[in-house]
């Protein structure tokens, strides 16, 4: 089905949505349609030949969403069951190469056996197209579907304190194989506490544990890539409730990840992170972050990504009906480790990002939005550097 016909048939869905419409029905349906452009589709640097790489002059796109979801939530004494699903278009104007139909939902039983017994089962789905930033088969489209199933249950022992356990199942497969953040599935399991104060404020420490296999691996190989992996993380969470809306939240997580086949693979370290949520006033929100994170890169010269990011924003409401928001990040990016003993030069990325929204509900069931967004990368590697810009008009329609 085309992009126009879909839409035709949204909106006539719409047209006949009365029956729908009802407050308390536990059944929704959304319908919206969205038009990106982008300067650089796939991340070239200015000195790039384009029509070399892509078989045209101009990198710059424009791409129309359309997308028709249906949402469901029903509680039922004790338990809540929610189930959001939705299938999304993508039509590419001038790569309709890219063009595909994604099909994603999310699911969750929030149960509870007792009223001190509580826990929830959910899994999710998505597909979406892997970013040109890091993969570069710019004639073929390379679509990633990512999967998790995940089990949490929370005890509430004596006065504030919580025991927290839980276990997960993640998978993400690719059209096409990647080097970095190839196809994988790992299985996890935690168990923690935490102590839930009377002010909102919440103090939790969590020891997780991960089993993994990558799925395209094939043992030996010249570039030392192990195709399993096992992770312990050791996390420590708090909360701070400030009164009025606003909070302070911080981590500290210590991790290491090992590799059976290749020990030089191994690697540890700290990950943090501090975040402040400041309601200035009933109707401005301000945002604040600093993060640290380490995350799994192996190729020939690295084992893993350390990122250092720094995050402000905000968002107003102008009226009950407007609101805007302001975001800008700056992060660096170091990959580090190497799997062998010879010298490399270390890459290191700088990324800014900065976007601008606005929100108008000129209706109750409408929501129309507007977003500009300017990102760019510097790289001590060469060919890496790129500038995009990008804009989007959408507009939502809930039945």
């Amino acid at each position: 089905m085309t992009t126009q016909r879909l839409f035709v048939f949204l909106l006539v869905l719409c047209g006949a949505s009365t029956a729908w419409g009802e407050p308390d029905t536990p059944l929704t349906l959304d319908a919206s349609y969205a038009l990106q452009t982008d300067s650089n589709l796939f991340r070239l640097p200015a000195s790039a030949d384009a029509f070399k790489l892509v078989g045209r002059d101009s990198v710059a796109e424009q791409v129309g969403i359309t997308t028709l979801g249906l949402n469901f939530a029903s509680t039922q004494s004790l338990q809540k069951f929610e189930v959001n699903a939705s299938l999304v278009d993508y039509r590419y104007q001038n790569f309709s190469y890219l063009s595909f139909a994604a099909r994603n939902f999310d699911a969750a039983w929030r149960w509870s056996l007792t009223p001190r017994l509580t826990g929830s089962l959910s899994s999710t789905r998505r597909e979406t197209l892997n970013s040109f930033a890091d993969y570069t088969g710019f004639n073929q489209r390379n679509q990633r579907t990512d999967t998790s199933t995940q089990l949490d249950t929370m005890y509430e022992l004596t006065g504030p304190w919580r025991l927290l356990t839980g276990v997960r199942q993640t998978e993400q497969a690719n059209e096409l194989a990647l080097v970095a953040g190839g196809d994988y599935r790992s299985t996890s399991a935690h168990l923690g506490v935490r102590q839930d104060f009377g002010s909102g404020s919440t103090l939790g420490y969590t020891a997780r544990v991960a089993n993994g296999s990558y799925l395209s691996r094939v043992l030996p190989n010249a570039g030392l890539y192990d195709d399993t992996f096992k992770q312990f993380d050791h996390d420590l969470r708090l909360r701070w409730a400030l009164g009025g809306g606003s909070s302070v939240d911080a981590h500290l997580t210590a991790l290491s990840r090992s590799h059976p086949t290749y020990a030089s693979r191994n690697y540890d370290g700290f990950a943090s992170g501090l975040s402040l949520n400041w309601a200035i006033t009933g109707k401005s929100v301000l945002n604040a972050a600093y993060a640290h994170e380490l995350s799994d890169y192996a190729t020939a010269n690295s084992n893993y990504a350390q990122t250092d990011r720094l995050t402000l924003g905000g968002v107003w409401n102008l009226s009950p009906k407007l609101q805007i928001g302001l975001r800008t990040a700056w992060s660096q990016v170091d990959y580090l480790g190497a799997p062998s003993t010879t010298p490399v030069t270390q890459r290191r990325d700088t990324h800014n990002d900065t976007s601008l929204t606005l929100v108008w509900v000129p209706y109750q069931r409408l929501n129309l939005n507007a977003m500009w967004q300017r990102m760019s990368r510097g790289s001590s590697q060469s060919g890496l550097d790129f500038e995009s810009s990008m804009a989007t008009l959408s507009a939502q329609y809930r039945y």
